[in-house]
């Protein structure tokens, strides 16, 4: 038994190779239930600053770059009980050594790991404020929120780049940052409407014309804002459709908060046929007014009712009031209600509309 454990295979003896697949094979075995008990652990020590996240919440984001770190981890022990030769070299590439291509891709995967755990790391944080900011009466910090996340995110893969460069590929990261700055010229016009969006993104937030949740117009667009990301607004519009809007559009053209507005108004006109006495259109005026002042969202500003103008075939009522809401749906029920009221006020009274006379010539 000895003895079959002493033969060499590829430079390795058979006991070398029994603990390289024995490490790999319970290290992939107990992968899942490790990084499941990491994330676990790591919660109960977090549990205090992160009110509104759940276990599993968290268990979800950490445990998949935990188990990718796990496994890099596995693959380094499985490695270390056996020699590889540093003459071994790939025939495409014969100027590099297997041995070396396995250890600088090793490290690279290792630096992606620590990325990955970090930005889901952030991503955490980043749910620990959502759900503080939801307990406040602004809307603001609910954009805030997902808008910081990204920048944090895109700093830390941007930061891990140059980290993989200088420290596994021995490249002169402050000579590579420079290079781009001469060449900064050209990269930015090549990249002319990206960096307009970007900058437009950090002009959406400063300026705040809207938040998360407003209802706005802009252009032909008509809905309500359900993301500001760093190229891009996302508008969903009343028919369910997802418009994504360039950044540097929603700077550059005329935006209408409607969800700012106080109240909508609503003008629309009554044609009375002409044998309507002045008794009831006076009469008609009144209680159009007195039924509008008693409604709650359209009682804070004075309605207009008035015998507007003569016509060929009516007589004409102005009828303006104010439906105190931004609300579009609670604005048409309101419009809704009202219209029942005055059609009960014409019945009670008596009183007909008037139909365009079709003249035949």
């Amino acid at each position: 038994m000895e003895k079959y454990l002493h033969q060499r295979f590829l430079l390795n003896t058979t006991e070398n190779w029994l603990w390289f697949f024995g490490v790999l094979f319970f290290g992939f075995l107990l992968k899942t239930l490790i990084s499941t008990l990491l994330s676990k652990l790591i919660y109960r020590f977090l549990k205090r600053e992160s009110a509104g996240v759940s276990i599993n919440e968290f268990v979800s984001l950490i445990r998949k770059p935990l188990e990718f770190l796990i496994i890099l981890i596995i693959i380094y022990l499985a490695l270390d009980e056996l020699k590889i030769s540093s003459k071994l070299r790939i025939i495409p590439l014969q100027n590099i050594r297997f041995s070396i291509l396995i250890h600088r891709a090793l490290d690279t995967f290792f630096i992606v790991s620590i990325t990955w755990l970090i930005t889901r790391v952030i991503r955490f944080i980043a749910l620990i404020f959502k759900a503080k900011a939801k307990e406040t009466a602004s809307r603001l910090d609910d954009q805030l929120v997902p808008f910081f996340r990204d920048i944090a995110i895109t700093l830390t893969i941007f930061i891990s780049f140059f980290v993989i460069l200088g420290f596994v590929f021995k490249q002169d990261v402050a000579s590579l940052i420079t290079g781009l700055g001469i060449g900064g010229v050209a990269l930015a016009l090549a990249a002319r409407e990206t960096l307009e969006n970007l900058f437009a993104s950090f002009t959406l937030v400063l300026d705040s014309p809207f938040v998360v949740g407003d209802d706005v117009e802009i252009g032909i667009i008509t809905g309500t804002v359900e993301y500001v990301g760093f190229r891009s607004t996302r508008i969903r519009t009343s028919d369910g459709s997802l418009v994504t809007m360039p950044n540097r559009l929603m700077v550059s053209q005329a935006l209408n908060n409607l969800t700012e507005r106080k109240h909508r108004r609503v003008k629309h006109f009554l044609k009375l046929e002409p044998s309507t006495t002045i008794a009831q259109i006076q009469t008609l005026c009144e209680e159009i007014k007195h039924s509008l002042g008693l409604h709650p969202f359209t009682s804070i500003e004075k309605p207009m009712v008035q015998f507007d103008t003569f016509n060929d075939y009516s007589n004409d009522l102005l009828v303006v009031y104010y439906i105190s809401t931004p609300d579009w749906r609670l604005f048409n029920e309101t419009k809704e209600e009202v219209n029942f009221s005055i059609k009960e006020i014409l019945e009670k009274h008596n009183i007909v509309l008037a139909i365009p006379k079709s003249k035949i010539i």
